[in-house]
């Protein structure tokens, strides 16, 4: 038996590096997919849902006709979101039309948990973003190399210096937050404990100017970040989907 379509929601996010996927049932998040498990679960879908497509990244074309499809399998039950521009959230930001999608989707899911609350959310991805959402209103913030980013460029921009493969498993182990010891581990503590560095002092003037703020920490990334456990409010790998959904909420309430 199919789920009523209001019961089920569905996000497909075309991002910068990859496409992920990921469903909600009942308004609580149940799972998400990339790439090729995403196209591959997508290939047998065949239930009714509302669905959000981010895309603030390329489309290639067996995505884009597979979106097409699904419009009009089932129209007036699909919104494609190409621009932060059309998204019926205060802001004060002076470029929507280049504001990633993810970063005031993450917004609104720190909205979603307080609404009266100023908050910092960081997102350690590919990039690490740092943004501020002060009385209701996304204002900006920062946008900074991520950790594999930071990795890649040293290896790109140097003759002798590697690109550590496992760096992710070396991390996940807390190598990367002391002193190195060889150049693997001196390039970690780098790119690890310098974004680790970054954002716990960002944190900390933001507490100085903005002594009430909450501190929100989401992405891919943040798991290999020892933050102190007073510098954030809530960490939540799921806050870009959250917030995805409850734009979506907003945007079909001002249809």
């Amino acid at each position: 038996m199919k789920n009523n379509p209001m019961n089920q929601t569905c996000i497909l996010d075309f991002g910068n590096t990859c496409v992920k996927w990921a469903r909600f049932v009942h308004g609580e998040f149940d799972c998400v997919q990339q790439d090729d498990e995403a196209w591959e679960a997508l290939q047998e879908w065949d239930e009714n849902a509302r669905w959000l497509i981010a895309a603030s990244g390329p489309m290639e074309d067996h995505w884009s006709t597979w979106v097409e499809k699904l419009k009009a399998k089932q129209p007036g039950s699909v919104v494609h979101l190409e621009s932060a521009e059309d998204i019926p959230f205060p802001a004060s930001y002076h470029s929507m039309q280049t504001l990633g999608l993810d970063r005031i989707a993450n917004a609104a899911g720190a909205a979603a948990e307080d609404e009266h609350a100023d908050w910092l959310i960081i997102d350690a991805g590919t990039c690490i973003t740092a943004d501020l959402l002060e009385g209701g209103e996304f204002c900006g913030g920062s946008i900074a190399p991520g950790i594999d980013l930071r990795l890649r460029a040293m290896f790109a921009g140097t003759a002798s210096l590697p690109y550590p493969e496992d760096w992710r498993e070396q991390a996940s182990e807390g190598i990367g937050l002391d002193v190195g010891d060889d150049t693997i581990t001196s390039l970690l503590a780098g790119a690890v404990g310098g974004a680790q560095a970054e954002i716990t002092e960002r944190i900390r003037r933001f507490r100085h100017e903005i002594p009430s703020i909450r501190v929100a920490l989401t992405g891919g990334d943040a798991k290999f970040l020892q933050l102190q456990a007073d510098l954030t409010t809530f960490a939540d790998p799921n806050l870009t989907w959250k917030g995805y959904f409850h734009l979506l909420n907003r945007m079909l309430t001002h249809e």
